[in-house]
């Protein structure tokens, strides 16, 4: 790479600021309510992942697609569309979706009147403004297909919001009702398929008991429409809009789809490290952690931890038997770390990573910097305090670790063609009947069915 993600990430990001700027003065709808655009503001002055991914996946698409005018002015950078406003949309579509996510789970600190009435507003004015800055910046061929797809945005993290208070929790496992199989309909979120990543599913139910397999298909298909889904969406708009065929596309959508199911289990995996820590994020106040215990949600690490464990503080509070106090930070992150679930938690992110790795190609740079973003299931700041923990080096002589580590080497060799005659740098192969799945792919799912 010419220069690190980091400073290619900062050049995106004025790209986009610029794009924040013409939204500020679009209309009349936030003048003078700074307040509501405090949050998004905030994310724009960091490094914004949905934006950069936007931008990358649209440079991506364009220098391998054969683009029909006026999508090839994005080659020389006269296109601000792909470069400049939909990273910009997208980035406030999440930014919305937190303000709303923060009323739902108490984060934040919005917990009293006040607070959740400034997040509903603030939410609201944004959303306006959106639509606003939609109708009258983008393009006229490009601003019905925008809206369309950030409507399915919001459909998708609301519906998904409901499957997580409804089915995804250890009050309704308790109460039989986690599966949730035929609550998603495809009239809405077409692409909620998680066909792509079933034997990496497979895999992990084979890791839990059968009690815990139903929980676990909610679990996936609640982060799809919550996060991944975003992902999808933005992909697939960018791919219509420059005209690309849907067999060509599909790849694309695939690492997509990969990439924000990883995402979210990285967030998940980051929620169980203790405040006192100080870890946090321009939407993730150090307050925030514990929150999928607090709220009863039942993430990758609980079902790790639920599979062997009983009778615990983690339990009691997953189940609402004891009311949640900051003094059980410690005893609820040590039982945790002891208990192996959190590293099989990472260590399957992990996997997944690789099966999103395997749609990329090795020669483009805008894919290079999509994968170098990938980094972040190996180190991060909230993986420090777990992987310095004692308890790791416990876990690492131990028989699933050790498995674990093995099966990502071997996926990994496959992937970059280790070993192989003739490694692929363009990664997927066509077929006139439509997409065929990509070799390394195929491979690294037979890999993980046989283990």
């Amino acid at each position: 790479m010419t220069k690190d993600r980091f400073q290619d990430m900062q050049y995106t990001v004025g790209w986009v600021n610029a794009a924040f700027t013409r939204f500020e003065s679009c209309g009349d709808g936030l003048v003078n309510s700074s307040w509501a655009t405090s949050l998004l503001r905030k994310k724009l002055s960091g490094t914004p992942i949905r934006a950069y991914f936007v931008a990358k996946t649209a440079q991506w698409l364009s220098d391998n697609a054969t683009l029909r005018p006026p999508f090839n002015l994005f080659r020389s950078g006269q296109d601000q569309l792909f470069a400049e406003q939909l990273p910009f949309i997208f980035e406030a579509v999440i930014t919305i979706q937190y303000l709303h996510n923060q009323v739902l789970d108490g984060k934040s600190g919005v917990t009293n009147r006040a607070r959740i009435s400034e997040n509903i507003l603030a939410a609201n004015l944004l959303k306006e403004q959106l639509y606003r800055y939609i109708d009258t910046e983008l393009p006229r061929y490009a601003r019905a297909r925008t809206t369309a797809a950030v409507r399915t945005c919001f459909e998708c993290v609301d519906q998904g919001q409901y499957m997580e208070q409804q089915f995804n929790t250890y009050a309704a496992f308790a109460a039989g009702r986690n599966d949730a199989s035929g609550y998603v309909p495809a009239t809405y979120c077409p692409d909620s398929d998680l066909a792509g990543v079933e034997a990496f599913i497979q895999k992990i139910k084979r890791d839990l008991p059968e009690m815990l397999h139903e929980q676990l298909d909610t679990y996936f298909h609640r982060i799809y429409l919550t996060c991944a889904a975003l992902f999808v969406e933005a992909t697939r708009l960018i791919g219509d809009l420059m005209g690309i065929p849907k067999a060509q596309l599909q790849p694309i959508l695939q690492f997509s789809r990969s990439y924000g199911l990883m995402r979210q289990l990285v967030n998940d995996n980051a929620d169980w490290v203790p405040a006192s820590y100080g870890l946090t994020t321009a939407t993730k106040t150090a307050a925030d952690h514990f929150s999928d215990l607090r709220n009863g949600t039942l993430t990758l690490p609980a079902l790790f931890f639920l599979a062997t464990h009983k009778h615990t503080a983690i339990e009691q509070v997953l189940a609402g038997r004891i009311a949640w106090s900051d003094h059980f930070e410690t005893e609820v992150f040590g039982e945790m770390i002891a208990s192996d679930a959190l590293y099989k938690s990472i260590h399957n992110t992990r996997i997944l990573a690789e099966l999103a790795l395997a749609y990329l190609p090795t020669d483009n740079p805008a894919a290079v910097y999509l994968a170098d973003s990938c980094e972040i299931v190996h180190w991060n700041k909230f993986l420090a305090p777990c992987m310095s923990h004692p308890a790791y080096k416990l876990y690492r002589r131990g028989t699933y670790y050790q498995q674990t580590q093995r099966l990502i080497l071997q996926l990994r060799h496959q992937r970059q063609g280790v070993g192989l005659a003739k490694p692929s740098k363009q990664p997927w192969i066509f077929r006139r009947s439509g997409y065929a799945v990509p070799p390394a792919v195929r491979e690294m799912q037979r890999l993980l069915e046989g283990v």
